[in-house]
């Protein structure tokens, strides 16, 4: 369904020195900018936006048209224009906390708990987390959102013995951050997989994902001390709402002449 309308101060008789498409697009922004009109969000027809605003379709057209190009608006096919959410990028020279980087920017992650568990380790999870087939492990799967929008599900593997009470413990912040503060267990490097991938029914409800909107997958194994596997990480990230960095550097020639002997 369509937001609900917002309110208009729009100087017909051009008093401001201001072309009544600049003060269109200005209040548009506005509106986006103050939550008026949430991220995700359907924003009113053309047919809507005349009657509201008293301004022509050209005139609506073309401001709607600059705003996708800003990409602060988008359109889908068949289903009208809709608030743009931001994208994040996330560079992959660190290992990094997700909530962590989203919230050194200004944004809190909101993870909501759909199941967390003990399991049994078969065979091919075990030799993942490098234990005994049969081991204890914690299971955790979450709902992670982001100013009420729903961004990554994510699933997490962590050996019971490490930090037996995780299966308690409130989830106040984010998971590296409780296995450090908590359990003295830093990530000291981890090794990522990336795949793009088109989301099942499931993922597709749970991320009230619009249409045609691809899944990024984002397998991590996450090392603490002495080599240990503190973490195996599955997670099912919105394309729409993040993108991976790859820093590469050119290395230097390794071939040296020698005298011959």
């Amino acid at each position: 369904m369509p937001i609900s309308q917002p309110s208009w101060q729009l100087d017909h008789d051009n008093n401001r020195q201001m072309p009544l498409h600049s003060q269109f697009e200005a209040q548009m922004k506005e509106h986006i900018l103050s939550g008026v009109w949430k991220p995700g969000e359907q924003i009113p027809s053309e047919r809507d936006l005349m009657a509201q605003t008293g301004l022509s379709r050209t005139t609506i057209r073309q401001v709607i048209a600059a705003l996708v190009h800003e990409n602060i608006l988008e359109k889908a096919h068949g289903a009208g224009t809709f608030v743009k959410h931001p994208r994040f990028e996330q560079p992959l020279n660190v290992a990094y906390s997700f909530s962590e980087q989203l919230r050194k920017l200004g944004f809190q992650l909101h993870d909501t708990i759909l199941d967390r568990h003990l399991i049994v380790a078969d065979s091919a999870l075990a030799e993942r987390l490098q234990i005994a087939k049969g081991s204890q492990v914690i299971y955790v799967h979450r709902l992670r959102l982001l100013s009420g929008t729903p961004v990554m599900v994510s699933k997490a593997y962590i050996p019971y013995h490490l930090c037996p009470n995780l299966l308690d413990d409130p989830f106040d912040q984010s998971l590296y951050r409780i296995l450090v503060e908590r359990y003295d267990l830093p990530i000291i490097r981890a090794t990522e997989k990336l795949e793009a991938m088109h989301p099942d029914r499931d993922l597709t409800q749970m991320l009230r994902l619009p249409p045609r909107i691809p899944l990024m997958y984002v397998e991590r194994i996450a090392i603490t001390r002495d080599d240990v596997v503190l973490h195996l990480g599955l997670n099912y990230i919105r394309g729409d709402m993040c993108y991976f960095r790859i820093d590469l550097v050119s290395q230097p020639p390794t071939l040296a002449i020698k005298p011959l002997a």
